[in-house]
């Protein structure tokens, strides 16, 4: 939970994450699977003590509330962050005492007690949650915590324009490739936005200025990956021919092969860029497929009804193989646009960034004028 701004690191201390965790939380199971665990403070209070204080998200509420269907395991709809997360992006946003801040997404209240300790009495906090049961929780928490900002019951999208404008604006729900409108308008100019943006092969932090025209530019700065706003959580969900249509498929070779994969999907390395480069493309990687060292890829247009698997070897010498169907060619794309990521010197998320102006927002490399993708306008 650490931060280089000693406000915070103080703050972070004072401001008990255990105040707004709810009595119930999941967390990853052990084994490492695709499973979440309840944790009940009544029947295992030092578990889940122990879970609140560990450097770890927690999920504090699983399918928007409801009680997941027989035989089907739950899937986190809300959570809180992990501390060290949160230290990163309270320390970007950089609030200082007197500001007004609208916070997108409050989940739990914790974040925007942060807020409201360090915006001061003299400062104001907006909080917006589209969940009616999470806020009313939100807000009792913060009430019998002794903070009082606003909290909103609505749709994060859209902002709170009754409170507008903001000195700062921070979003701890995703937002798919295209800044909300609402959230650039709300943002005073001078001002400053911190967000997790995402596509569907890689999320990253923006930090995004406001200039004195209205316009914004800004980096992106480590891998974040948070919930979508829940209008754009479907998504996340891509559309998948019967394995009897992928199997008639031609099986043709790649070009690439031995470490070619791991430059391609590696978070480290293209996989920010390759995402960037290849829209509305669900990636799905099923590792040690069906061994050790052998993986399945599948890419996925729900929209162009066009699907592409990759069968990746990861010892083999020879080149991968793929099938694809639909009027795109998803797997052509990618080797088109990772020999784009060797031709520009391999770059990172951290040279990249995105511009908004005159209505029309774009990612760049390394310079605003250098446009790689134009994602709306």
């Amino acid at each position: 939970m650490s931060s280089s701004d000693p406000v915070w690191r103080r703050l972070l201390t004072e401001v008990f994450r255990e105040w707004f965790i709810s009595e119930t939380i999941w967390i990853d199971t052990a084994d490492g699977e695709l499973a979440l665990s309840a944790v009940s403070k009544s029947t295992e209070p030092q578990r889940w003590a122990r879970a609140i204080t560990e450097d770890r998200y927690l999920v504090t509420q699983v399918n928007f509330g409801a009680d997941p269907p027989d035989g089907e395991l739950p899937w986190p709809s809300s959570s809180s962050s992990m501390p060290s997360i949160v230290a990163m992006m309270l320390e970007a946003l950089d609030v200082r005492h007197g500001q007004s801040v609208l916070e997108i997404g409050t989940g739990t209240g914790w974040n925007a007690a942060l807020l409201s300790r360090r915006a001061g009495d003299a400062g104001r906090v907006v909080t917006v949650e589209v969940d009616p049961t999470l806020a009313e929780r939100a807000r009792g928490a913060l009430d019998r915590a002794g903070y009082s900002p606003t909290v909103v019951t609505g749709d994060g999208a859209k902002g709170f324009p009754d409170g507008a404008p903001y000195d700062r604006i921070i979003a701890t729900a995703s937002f798919r490739e295209v800044l909300p409108a609402a959230w650039l308008e709300q943002l005073r100019p001078g001002g400053r936005l911190v967000g997790p943006w995402d596509n569907d092969w890689l999320g990253g932090m923006l930090v995004l200025d406001k200039d004195e025209d209205g316009n914004a530019t800004g980096r992106f700065r480590d891998q974040l990956a948070f919930m979508r706003l829940r209008d754009q959580r479907a998504a996340y969900y891509g559309w998948e021919p019967e394995e009897s249509e992928i199997e008639r498929a031609a099986l043709t070779e790649t070009g690439c092969r031995g470490s070619d994969g791991d430059n391609i999907f590696n978070p480290e390395l293209g996989r920010f860029a390759i995402g960037a480069l290849v829209p509305d493309c669900y990636l799905h990687i099923d590792f040690n497929t069906p061994a050790d060292y052998h993986h399945v890829v599948d890419l996925d247009d729900g929209f162009a009804r066009s699907f592409a698997r990759m069968y990746w070897d990861v010892n083999t010498p020879t080149h991968y193989q793929v099938r694809q169907l639909g009027p795109r060619k998803l797997w052509d794309e990618v080797e088109a646009a990772y020999d784009w990521w060797h031709d520009n010197d391999e770059p990172g998320m951290e040279r990249f960034g995105l511009e908004i102006r005159d209505g029309k927002q774009w990612l760049w490399l390394d310079h605003p004028d250098h446009v790689v993708r134009v994602v709306t306008g």
